[in-house]
């Protein structure tokens, strides 16, 4: 059934209602041109042929092959538009898409997420998207999840238009657990027996000396995200109201503590020095190394592509005596400033977003698509590997996010992640860690403040 269009009012006062924390920085119009007059009633086929490229980061197999999946479909809709993604190394994203937006050439639509979106929304480098799908009979924002849409909300004006949300969950290898004399892990996200006490029990059994030489072979498991771990406990890395640093409240400098020992104290998850050249988690992961990890949905792309592989996924370990928690990334497109046709950027965003591209997300990527219907259809949920994908779609009720004040990625990056990384080497202690970001953290945010 076609879900009753959104009007521009309505969407307006709906998001207000759920907008939390600060009001953040909105974009302005494209110089000389506001973006109400840019907006038209319809799309009419282009009197020449049109090139449009949609930027991305990654070149993973599973994210190359829908990406193209997605140009391909754009073509076939409109012959004359040749549509095309182009990749761009993830820590060469931000500097290339605000070269091409100075150099008048910015990419037709672009890939955003939680730490993306802010970034460029502080840039004023995005266009809102609600002033188009006003226009359009053809498309509802109540087709998404109302969190997604939320996320992307800021003063009223949506600026990422929601494709994909990455609930994290922990992935382990059955086979190994099982060699461990290990079950597996509970499905729900009430179980009050998959704790961090169990969680480390379990990677301690499952760290092991496989040929005898002194060294660990397989470890129990492998961290590239700290930041859920703070959520767990109940710290975070900005206090409520997004004034100060809240890294060195107790309970995020006991999550700190408690992944920094992980690897110094208890031997369970390998260094980087140990992992040089092996790969990331996954690749880790698939080759038997590493018999847990945690990530988002995304894992499961690449997953489903190993034959013989017997993995199965569970929830975050919740703390002893505190609720769960959940956490997950999220990641849309949007329009750039500037682009060279906002009537075909909101074509292409279309195409991208819409419910052929969440059915394509589910089985190339693994992503848990952003249109509800389609994640808890057989699109997603009902696929066989994992046989546990309720396990993603149930975190929903626990779920957290990163804040959405515009420096964040600058505080996560640029501040607070190089230093974290040296305590997480042993190179420092986890207190000298915190001390040495909070007065930075501290002076951005005023001076971010300050500038509003």
């Amino acid at each position: 059934m076609q879900s009753q269009k959104l009007s521009r009012r309505h969407f307006l006062q709906r998001t207000a209602l759920f907008t939390t924390g600060a009001l953040l920085a909105s974009c302005t119009g494209v110089p000389g041109q506001s973006q109400e007059a840019a907006v038209d009633e319809g799309t009419s086929p282009p009197e020449e042929p049109i090139e449009l490229v949609a930027l991305y980061w990654s070149t993973r197999p599973e994210f190359i092959e829908d990406r193209e999946i997605l140009a391909r479909r754009m073509t076939e809709k409109f012959p004359q538009v040749q549509a095309s993604q182009n990749s761009v190394p993830s820590g060469q994203y931000g500097e290339k898409v605000l070269t091409m937006i100075a150099g008048g050439t910015p990419p037709d639509t672009l890939q955003l997420n939680f730490r993306w979106e802010p970034f460029f929304r502080g840039q004023n480098a995005l266009l809102d998207v609600v002033p188009f799908a006003d226009v359009d009979a053809d498309f509802s924002f109540e087709d998404f999840y109302p969190l997604l849409v939320e996320l992307g909300t800021h003063e009223g004006k949506l600026f990422n238009m929601p494709r994909g949300w990455n609930p994290f969950v922990i992935y382990y290898n059955r086979a190994l657990f099982h060699e461990a004399g290990l079950d597996d892990l509970p499905t729900t996200w009430d179980n009050d027996t998959w704790t961090w006490d169990s969680f480390l029990e379990a990677a301690q059994l499952l760290s092991v000396d496989t040929d005898g030489d002194g060294r660990i072979d397989q470890y129990g498991m492998f961290f590239p995200y700290w930041y859920p771990f703070l959520l767990l406990n109940g710290g975070d890395v900005l206090t409520d109201d997004e004034q100060t640093s809240a890294l060195d409240s107790s309970e995020s400098l006991e999550a700190l503590q408690f992944l920094a020992d992980l690897r110094l104290k208890h031997h369970v998850s390998p260094s980087p020095a140990e992992i040089e050249g092996l790969g990331g988690p996954q690749d880790l992961f698939i080759a038997g190394r590493v018999a847990m990890f945690t990530a988002g949905a995304w894992g499961i792309g690449a997953l489903t592509r190993v034959d013989g592989l017997d993995w199965e996924v569970g929830p975050l370990p919740r703390v002893a005596g505190k609720s769960p928690v959940g956490y997950t990334q999220y990641y849309g497109h949007g329009i750039p400033q500037g682009v060279q046709s906002t009537e075909w950027s909101w074509e292409y965003l279309k195409v991208i977003s819409d419910e052929e591209s969440n059915r394509t997300v589910a089985q190339t990527i693994g992503d848990v698509p952003a249109m509800k219907r389609i994640a808890e259809s057989e699109a997603f949920a009902g696929l066989p590997k994992p046989p546990t994908r309720q396990v993603f779609i149930d975190s929903a009720s626990y779920i957290k996010v990163w804040p959405t004040i515009a420096p964040i990625t600058e505080i996560m990056d640029g501040i607070i992640r190089p230093e974290l990384d040296l305590a997480f080497l042993g190179e420092q202690t986890v207190e000298d860690a915190v001390a040495t970001t909070g007065p930075k953290v501290d002076m951005l945010l005023a001076e971010y403040w300050e500038s509003r």
